[in-house]
């Protein structure tokens, strides 16, 4: 039954690219951003699904694990905050894309402000930092194969889920990504609604459950959680860097050009944390009741298959693996789709934008493909490798993007100099040089990247002045 689920959705999937080949070919625009023509449903659906990966079946849930229910508040008031952020940005993005044509996030970033050496410095830090996270999402697979056969099987399912991701993407372009996000949201849903029932029904029930995991470890209930985890700077940090950096995330900036209209951007962005909000509380609650349970799978990312495995029917594992499975597909596509059309457009190709999309999709495949069979691996878990990395590096860019939509006036060099302090000090983070003062890595950098540009631009507008 496992692997007859299984096929079942891969099959689905593979036909709707398939459908969707026809149309992909016709223009650039077309490929890349299917012709700006997506509704509300489908552009909540493709936001929705994009942005759900293999953090939220098995980060998630292990972050929970350890942390306890503190890890639901803070994904909780920072995603009540998301559709600011997306309306605040998103909107503006729609409206240049529309009267100047733009497809990517470094071409806008660098063509209001001016600056070629700009577009590519944006550029190279969206492709260096959403590799992470393309990188998670094929080692999420394989660890969901592996849960699927009981023996383990990461690095080949990684491998092999990476090349059909890519496959995927090649045949459909946007409107095959987004076709394929209507049926993997869907299917995300439902596999975590019976998740979480289907758990709670084999632990004899939610009460039971939570009494049980309250008995294991009271900290769990409780702020600051196990450890003394969620400090104020944590909550303030994670708060700040939930609402700010998912705009920058590739994958989710180049939706906001799809919006057939202002309208179908403004409903779907506030659909958008309805969802999430509640969704978000399934895996935490299967993370925290874990510890009511003998349950110990070893790796903090494999909490939620080990309990849908150990207390849920067979046919609820399988479907509920394949959930996971296509919410990180889901989000993999869409990185793998987002950095082939920046790579194409913004790295000076000026021919053939969609054969070269297409050939730089699979060389992005290759490269996981690589970093896979070198034994990189998320070390410490899905949940904080992602913040160390992918979450630190693109929260950067947020000062140079809010400039770009809304003070132009502003020098580029701000904006480049605000962008190159941030990334240095996610560097220094990393070596040791740089404190953090209990605040998460992202949040240290956001605030240099801030401090840097107001302060170049001050000193810019004053020697104007005085030059005068």
């Amino acid at each position: 039954m496992n692997w007859v689920i299984l096929a079942g959705y891969v099959a689905v999937l593979a036909a709707l690219s398939i459908l969707a080949r026809k149309k992909a070919s016709s223009s650039p625009e077309e490929f890349f951003l299917a012709g700006r023509s997506f509704g509300p449903v489908v552009l909540f659906l493709t936001l929705a699904a994009t942005n759900f990966s293999a953090f939220f079946f098995l980060g998630f849930a292990g972050a929970a694990w350890k942390y306890g229910f503190g890890q639901y508040a803070i994904m909780g008031l920072g995603t009540a905050l998301v559709p600011v952020s997306f309306y605040f940005i998103g909107r503006k993005v729609w409206k240049l894309g529309k009267e100047k044509g733009y497809l990517t996030a470094p071409e806008l970033i660098g063509g209001e402000l001016g600056s070629p050496f700009l577009r590519r410095l944006v550029l190279v830090v969206m492709v260096v930092f959403t590799v992470p996270y393309l990188l998670t999402q094929a080692l999420g697979a394989g660890m969901i194969l592996s849960s699927l056969a009981g023996i383990d099987l990461t690095r080949i399912g990684a491998i092999v889920i990476i090349l059909l991701i890519g496959g995927v993407v090649v045949l459909g372009g946007m409107r095959g990504s987004a076709w394929t996000d209507v049926l993997q949201g869907g299917l995300m849903i439902l596999a975590m609604l019976a998740a979480v029932f289907f758990v709670a029904k084999g632990l004899g029930g939610f009460q039971t459950a939570s009494q049980k995991a309250y008995a294991a470890s009271p900290a769990l209930f409780m702020r600051p959680g196990p450890d003394g985890f969620f400090t104020p700077q944590k909550w303030f940090s994670f708060i700040i860097l939930w609402s700010f950096v998912n705009p920058l995330f590739p994958q989710l900036f180049t939706r906001f050009y799809t919006a057939r209209s202002l309208r179908s951007l403004r409903v779907s962005t506030w659909l958008y944390p309805l969802l999430v909000s509640f969704l978000f509380l399934a895996p935490v609650l299967i993370g925290v009741w874990a510890n009511g349970t003998p349950v110990d799978p070893g790796k903090p990312d494999m909490i939620l298959p080990a309990m849908v495995a150990g207390y849920a029917p067979g046919w609820v594992h399988a479907l509920v693996m394949t959930g996971a499975l296509a919410a990180l597909m889901s989000t993999a596509d869409s990185q793998l789709l987002a950095l082939s059309t920046m790579l194409a457009r913004d790295a000076g190709i000026d021919r053939k934008q969609m054969f070269w999309g297409r050939v730089l999709t699979l060389g992005l495949c290759l490269l996981v493909v690589i970093l896979v069979l070198l034994g990189v691996d998320a070390k410490g878990g899905i949940f904080t490798f992602l913040t160390q990395t992918t979450f630190a590096g693109l929260v950067v860019l947020t000062p140079a993007t809010v400039a770009a939509l809304y003070f132009k006036k502003i020098p580029k060099w701000a904006a480049i100099a605000s962008i190159i302090a941030g990334e240095a000090s996610v560097v220094g983070i990393w070596l040791g040089w740089l404190p953090t003062f209990g605040l998460v890595d992202g949040i240290v950098a956001l605030i240099v990247a801030v401090i840097v540009l107001t302060g170049t631009w001050l000193f810019y507008f004053l020697f104007s002045r005085r030059k005068r």
